[in-house]
């Protein structure tokens, strides 16, 4: 079987997991993961990972590496990475695929040096670029990246462990409202906040559960603590991802307000609420970036403008009120889940990429 190399340069942060369940659906490749900084060895457990000794400059270590394991193709996780792997292309002679996941085709692109590293360098030399949504390609087209040169691949989720269960409210039970997310600014939480004040005051049986480690912390708590919703919102520190299954199964909605930060900074498509959609939760987000790709507005679940506590806490109590609908906008997130985010049907699309760069490598040196 051929191998790749994928190149991670922590492997693997708990927030990246769409980088492990990628490469363990791959069927017709087998993966070499190459890193600076091996992280959560138990939580992940994958064998097959080289982590080099010269962090600093790890290019030459690594193309030794590539050689040694006859390796056909490699692939670099995230643009800003990328740059500083360019020169494996020259030592290797193989295809050079580099996938954008957010930052590194939003907000980084308002940076006028790496723009330029970009225009100049990466996007001439490598041979093909993923996004994860049609925003971040319209992104990198934008500054200058050849279109024909970007595909569109949704990352897939693990449907057997976020296993489908219908969401039903027990009598006297309150509603249930869930957000896991890094604390930090493209999350929008402040907006989720200030709606779930409006929420709790008009439907007084609810609570807020929030999921995450983030600068934001300290700030969410102060507002938190200033719309007195102590007793009604609580943070809850970083869970690994293998427990969020369970999480999402014992709550009713979930919502995340995605927003595009001053710095430009955008999200490409947030797994998690492919994750709950695939439990079968109705979920509430914005209209932001990839999520509108991946919500059907009004069917499983309702899409709102970005920075808009008044629209999400519409969404969110026309929910709390209906009840009866939770189970057939659940089903219809499955349903939607399995037809176009199952991690195995987007593996089969990622190793059609890789085997045409390694053919049309072959034919060339033919």
């Amino acid at each position: 079987m051929k191998i790749v190399a994928v190149i991670a340069d922590r492997f693997l942060l708990d927030i990246r997991t769409y980088i492990y369940e990628e490469i363990t659906a791959l069927k017709k490749y087998n993966v070499l993961v190459l890193t600076k900084k091996r992280e959560n060895k138990k939580l992940y457990p994958y064998e097959n990972v080289y982590t080099c000794k010269n962090t600093l400059n790890p290019t030459r270590e690594f193309a030794e590496v590539i050689k040694k394991n006859s390796v056909k193709l490699i692939h670099v996780k995230f643009g800003t990475s990328a740059l500083n792997y360019l020169e494996l292309k020259k030592l290797t002679g193989l295809p050079l695929v580099v996938s954008f996941h957010g930052y590194d085709a939003s907000g980084i692109l308002n940076n006028a040096v790496i723009l330029n590293k970009y225009r100049k360098r990466l996007f001439p030399s490598a041979d093909h670029f993923i996004t994860v949504s049609q925003k971040l390609k319209d992104n990198l087209v934008k500054a200058g990246c050849p279109r024909n040169k970007i595909t569109v691949l949704w990352s897939g989720i693990d449907l057997e462990k976020f296993y489908y269960k219908p969401r039903t409210l027990n009598k006297d039970e309150p509603v249930k409202i869930l957000c896991i997310a890094r604390l930090s600014g493209e999350k929008g939480l402040p907006y989720l906040i200030e709606a779930f004040s409006k929420v709790s005051k008009a439907r007084r049986n609810t609570e807020l559960l929030i999921i995450g480690e983030g600068h934001l912390k300290k700030k969410l708590n102060k507002q938190i603590a200033q719309l007195d919703l102590k007793n009604k919102v609580k943070i809850h520190d970083f869970v690994p991802h293998y427990k969020i299954p369970d999480i999402l199964h014992c709550h009713h909605i979930f919502c995340l307000p995605s927003v595009v930060k001053s710095d430009g900074t955008e999200e490409g498509t947030p797994n998690v609420l492919k994750e709950a959609q695939a439990t079968g939760m109705p979920v509430v987000a914005t209209r932001h970036s990839g999520i509108p790709h991946v919500i059907q507005d009004g069917i499983s679940g309702f899409l709102v403008d970005e920075r808009n506590s008044n629209q999400l806490a519409e969404k969110l109590i026309y929910l709390i009120d209906h009840p009866e609908i939770w189970p057939e906008m659940g089903q219809s997130g499955r349903e939607y889940m399995e037809k176009h985010f199952d991690k195995y049907k987007q593996a089969k699309k990622l190793e059609y990429i890789y085997s045409n760069l390694i053919k049309r490598k072959s034919s060339k040196k033919g």
